[in-house]
């Protein structure tokens, strides 16, 4: 009887921990895991076709196709050869980068400017010189090539793009680019 009492004891005990779900467990588990993919990916990871975990980077790097002649101030280089676009921010029909997503920006732009000539060019953010690059040949019969770097903190949405910020910029294409990433 006593054997009998404790076999009914054990299996009204095992019956009741077999009630306790799991499921409560496995749902915070799937909320939190939810969590860290939705923040993975606003951080610009995400799962590749291999199933790994991806960085994708923000990066662009063109190049002017054809010389410019007597682009006036305020003008817009348009560098439309695109040697990369990660992250498809730059548009090379209008040469404005816009920012796919805010954080630290490093922008480089090289210019040529023609023999005896000028071509004074500034980073231009949403329509402010931000950093500029005084380019000019002088008298010489030679070109001059000169180079900037900018780094920039800048918002979603922020456009970017290489303007002339004084007199008339004549730039030959041959080695003038735009080029840039976010760290």
């Amino acid at each position: 009887m006593l054997l009998a009492l404790a076999f009914l004891w054990l299996s009204v005990f095992w019956a009741q921990c077999e009630k306790v779900s799991q499921k409560p467990g496995l749902k915070l588990f799937r909320e939190d895991y939810k969590s860290v993919q939705e923040t993975c990916i606003a951080v610009g990871f995400v799962k590749n076709s291999c199933g790994n975990d991806t960085k994708i980077g923000i990066a662009f790097d063109a190049r002017l196709g054809k010389s410019i002649r007597n682009l006036a101030t305020k003008g817009r280089v348009v560098f439309d050869t695109v040697n990369l676009n990660q992250g498809l921010g730059y548009d090379a029909s209008t040469g404005v980068f816009t920012v796919p997503s805010g954080g630290i920006y490093v922008f480089e732009w090289t210019v040529l400017a023609w023999q005896g000539l000028e071509g004074h060019t500034a980073l231009t953010v949403n329509d402010q010189f931000k950093s500029w690059n005084h380019c000019h040949s002088g008298k010489s019969n030679n070109f001059r090539s000169c180079s900037k770097m900018g780094v920039m903190k800048l918002q979603k949405g922020d456009k970017v793009w290489i303007a002339v910020f004084n007199g008339s910029a004549n730039i030959y294409n041959t080695y003038t680019s735009f080029s840039g990433f976010k760290l």
